[in-house]
C-alpha cells in the first residue's frame, strides 16, 4: 500500500511504501539509540497516526496539498516530524515485524501522543487538551527516573518575566512576605523597622542584619529579582514516555506491554486496508425514504443510493422498502438500533408557488460531521440535476434531534415546482440524484478517489 506524501521542499507528490514510511517517521522521531521493542511500540504509534489519514478510518487527505493524503510540514497533517533521509535497518526490521498493527480504542485509531520523559508520572487529557479522552489517563513511571535532563533549570528577572508573559508584576512596599524555609518569623515595628528575621535556619536582630549586609538601616524590605524555574521531566506528559519505554525495554518487557501500560484501555489491531474498488468497506448507513408527498420517488432514489453504496462495500438498513408508512420515532429507533456512520433521510419539500425550486439539505446545529457531508451532497446534487442549490442549514426537526448519529436531510427539488417535478417524475434522473449523492459520501471518505 502507498501513501501520496507532499513535499515541500520538492514541491510536489510522491508516492511512498506505507511501512518504509512508517520505519522512516520512527527513525527521524527517535534520534537516541532505543531498546527494540521501544523501537516496536514507536513504529505501532506512527502506523496509528498514519491510518487515522486513511479514508476507511474517516481521513479526508491533506486540506491544503489537493490530491496528496498527507505533507511533510511539520504539525500540519500528522504530530510526527517527516523527512527524507536514510533509514537505519532497525527501524525497517521494527515495522516490518509489527507490520500492519495499530492501537485502537473503540475500534478507531487513538492519537498516540508522547513525550520525552515524564519524570515519575504521565498526564491526564484534560489537564493538558481540556477534555477527557479515556485512554489517556494519568499513570505512575518509575522507569524514566534515572535519566538526566539537560537545560532543566531557567533563570529569568523580574522584567523578562513580565515581558515573556505581558503582565504586570506590582513589587511589594513595605510588606513583608514569609518565604518558608528562607525568610520567615519576621517582626516588624510600626515604623516598619525590622526588629527580627529568621533566615534559613538562625535568627538574626534587625541592626545585627544592617550591619552584615551593609545595609543604610533596619527600615528595609526585600523583593525577589531572579526567580529560577526547575523543571522535572520533558514535554507534556501526555501518553507514552520515550525514556520509560526506553528502560521498560531493557527489563525484557514487549512492545504490547509497553504501549498498554501507558495508553489505558487500547487493544493492537490489524490495520483495515481499502480493498480495490471498496471504498467504504467497513462504513455503515441508515437510509431513510421520506413518506409523505413524492414517496415512490424518495423511495425508488433511496434504493439506487442503497445498491451505489453497497456495491462500494457498504453496509445498508432502509427504514421502508414498502408502501407502508414508519413512524418517525420508529425510524429514530431504527437508525439508534443500528449506529451507522450517517443517517440520510431524501424527501421532496413543497411551496404554495410553484416558482421555488432546488434542493436544500439540513443537519443539526454543532455537528460539525454531518455539516461537512451535507456540504459535499448539495454540490453534488445540484450540479449533477442541473437545479437551484438553496444551501445548507441548519434545523430541529424531530429526527435530527432524535438520532443519535450525525444525519442529514435532503429536501431533494419542490415536487411543487413543474420543471423540478418533471425531473422526479424521471427515472433516469431520480437514478443520477442517487449518484450525485453517491458521490458525495465516496469524496467525504476518499477525496482521492473518484475526483
Amino acid at each position: 500500500m502507498y501513501l501520496k506524501l507532499y513535499n515541500s521542499k520538492a514541491q510536489c507528490i510522491q508516492e511512498k511504501e506505507f511501512e518504509e514510511l512508517v520505519a522512516s517517521i520512527t527513525s527521524v522521531n527517535l534520534k537516541e539509540s532505543q531498546g527494540m521493542e521501544a523501537i516496536k511500540a514507536f513504529s505501532i504509534m506512527v502506523r496509528t497516526e498514519l491510518a487515522r489519514k486513511l479514508g476507511v478510518y474517516g481521513g479526508t487527505g491533506c486540506s491544503i496539498h489537493k490530491g496528496s493524503d498527507l505533507c511533510d510540514e511539520k504539525g500540519h497533517c500528522i504530530m510526527f516530524e517527516v523527512q527524507d533521509g536514510a533509514v537505519g535497518e532497525i527501524y525497517r526490521q521494527a515495522a516490518c515485524s509489527t507490520q500492519g498493527l495499530i492501537i485502537t480504542f473503540d475500534g478507531k485509531p487513538i492519537k498516540p501522543y508522547y513525550h520525552y520523559r515524564c519524570g515519575g508520572a504521565t498526564e491526564n487529557s484534560e489537564n493538558i487538551l481540556g477534555s477527557k479522552i479515556t485512554y489517556l489517563r494519568r499513570v505512575l513511571c518509575s522507569h524514566c527516573k534515572s535519566v538526566s535532563d539537560e537545560n532543566n533549570e531557567k533563570h529569568f528577572a523580574v522584567e523578562e518575566l513580565e515581558h515573556i508573559l505581558n503582565t504586570k508584576i506590582v513589587k511589594p512596599e513595605n510588606t513583608y512576605t514569609s518565604i518558608v524555609g528562607m525568610f520567615e518569623d519576621i517582626d516588624v515595628d510600626d515604623q516598619n523597622r525590622v526588629r527580627s528575621l529568621k533566615i534559613g535556619n538562625k535568627q538574626f536582630k534587625g541592626n545585627e542584619l544592617m550591619e552584615l549586609l551593609k545595609l543604610n538601616s533596619t527600615r528595609f524590605n526585600y523583593t525577589p529579582v531572579k526567580f529560577l524555574f526547575k523543571s522535572i521531566g520533558m514535554g507534556h506528559g501526555l501518553g507514552l514516555c520515550i525514556c520509560g519505554a526506553n528502560e521498560m525495554a531493557g527489563m525484557g518487557k514487549s512492545y504490547e506491554e509497553i504501549l498498554k501500560y501507558y495508553y489505558t484501555g487500547i487493544k493492537l489491531e490489524a490495520m483495515e486496508i481499502v480493498e480495490a474498488g471498496k471504498p467504504l468497506k467497513g462504513r455503515k448507513f441508515v437510509l431513510d425514504a421520506g413518506d409523505e408527498e413524492g414517496k415512490d420517488e424518495n423511495l425508488d432514489i433511496v434504493l439506487n443510493l442503497a445498491s451505489l453504496l453497497r456495491d462500494d462495500g457498504a453496509t445498508i438498513r432502509l427504514t421502508r422498502q414498502g408502501e407502508a408508512n414508519v413512524a418517525l420515532s420508529d425510524r429514530a429507533a431504527i437508525s439508534n438500533e443500528e449506529k451507522p456512520d450517517f443517517f440520510i433521510s431524501i424527501l421532496q419539500n413543497s411551496f404554495a408557488g410553484p416558482g421555488v425550486s432546488g434542493t436544500e439539505v439540513y443537519h443539526f446545529r454543532g455537528d460539525k460531521e454531518s455539516e461537512r457531508i451535507a456540504k459535499l451532497i448539495i454540490e453534488e446534487v445540484s450540479n449533477t440535476l442541473e437545479t437551484k442549490n438553496r444551501g445548507v442549514r441548519t434545523a430541529e426537526f424531530y429526527l435530527l434531534r432524535q438520532v443519535r448519529a450525525s444525519a442529514v436531510i435532503i429536501y431533494l427539488m419542490y415536487i411543487t415546482n413543474p420543471q423540478d417535478a418533471a425531473k422526479l417524475s424521471d427515472p433516469a434522473m431520480r437514478l443520477k440524484a442517487a449518484k450525485g449523492i453517491h458521490q458525495a459520501i465516496v469524496k467525504y471518505y476518499c477525496p482521492l478517489v473518484r475526483e
